[in-house]
């Protein structure tokens, strides 16, 4: 059954928003495979998602399957070499609607990133989404291959939702190239110890503290400083 925070996010943040470029960066615990799951779910109810792929670290690839399959009846594909190497049209992003990628794999391949520059697709969902990083130095922005990864991605996603914890790293210049991922007009330029913009319109974060079950009562103890 979902939590209150969860129904808000996908009822009342994710859905109205139509194309989907969103930041969900709740604390560890808040359930965020459980919304993308719902959101999921729900856009396929509506007649709006045949094609979602799916970008994790490979250690997650599994959870994320068996999580989506046993909690909301999704099936979805691991890429795997085997597969790669077996896909009639040469392209296993053409001939898979919903599929889950280990996100090194396909970042560290260029053959790889050549064939899901074919292909789109409804909605794609970066797990761990501040491994995207990217940082300036002095007057030269330094992508990273994961960072590039997600510009290719979102070039060919009608939706793009990225998930993490931990949004923000302690350097401003880092966050507004990160914030670029999901509107590149907005945030890509404003460097050199940029103030941290209002992104309350693309981004929600909660911390357990906030997170409460419909009795009001705490989903996590409070936390003390020692």
């Amino acid at each position: 059954q979902p939590l209150p925070h969860q129904i808000d996010a996908v009822y009342g943040r994710l859905l109205p928003m139509q194309p989907l470029r969103f930041l969900l960066a709740d604390d560890p615990g808040a359930g965020k495979t459980i919304m993308s799951g719902l959101y999921i779910r729900e856009l396929i109810l509506r007649g709006d998602l045949d094609r979602c792929l799916i970008i994790s670290p490979g250690s997650l690839v599994e959870q994320w399957q068996d999580e989506l399959f046993d909690k909301f009846g999704l099936s979805f594909d691991i890429l795997s070499r085997d597969m790669v190497e077996a896909a009639r049209t040469g392209n296993p992003f053409a001939e898979r609607n919903k599929l889950i990628v280990r996100l090194d794999q396909l970042s560290r391949n260029e053959d790889l990133q050549a064939k899901l520059e074919a292909t789109d697709w409804d909605l794609i969902i970066f797990d761990e989404a501040h491994k995207l990083s990217a940082h300036l130095y002095g007057e030269v922005v330094n992508e990273t291959l994961r960072y590039k990864l997600a510009k290719v991605a979102r070039d060919h996603a009608r939706n793009l939702l990225l998930l993490t914890a931990t949004p923000h790293n302690g350097n401003n210049d880092d966050f507004n190239l990160f914030l670029a991922l999901l509107d590149p007009d907005r945030f890509e330029g404003k460097l050199r110890n940029a103030k941290i913009p209002d992104v309350s319109d693309i981004m929600r974060r909660l911390v357990k503290e906030n997170l409460l079950t419909f009795e009001g009562k705490r989903l996590f103890p409070p936390r003390e400083a020692v």
